[in-house]
């Protein structure tokens, strides 16, 4: 029993110091983790306000659209299907130029998520063809 007394003690010290190098590298995270868990929470619940909030206007769909314009795009990107779609999404991380960014399909619809002055936001959508 001293034994696996032993190992167990071994394993759990282990996993003791794992913990906080999870944390660390959390901590680097670009924050995108937490925008994420936000935006799929709006369309979850049909916030259609807070989704307007997370898209940095003025934003191309379908032509140029600003704030007022966001009914038109909620109408067309955040049907019903692609809400269902966008909260089982997990985003692909892209580098280009230097820049990051963040895209997730849903149907024909290509979602693209920027980093704007340290914000993230939907920044452009784009039709998979």
């Amino acid at each position: 029993m001293t034994r696996i007394g032993s190992v167990i003690g071994r394993g759990l010290l282990a996993a003791g110091l794992l913990i906080p190098a999870g944390s660390a590298l959390a901590g680097s995270d670009d924050g995108f983790a937490a925008f994420w868990t936000q935006f799929r929470a709006a369309v979850g619940k049909s916030n259609q306000n807070a989704v307007s909030q997370m898209i940095k206007y003025p934003v191309l769909y379908n032509d140029l659209r600003q704030v007022a314009d966001f009914p038109v795009i909620w109408k067309g990107a955040f049907k019903p299907a692609q809400r269902t779609c966008l909260a089982k999404q997990k985003p692909v991380k892209d580098t280009h130029d230097g820049k990051v960014s963040y895209s997730a399909l849903c149907g024909e619809i290509i979602y693209v998520f920027s980093k704007n002055d340290a914000v993230w936001s939907l920044t452009d959508f784009a039709v998979n063809d």
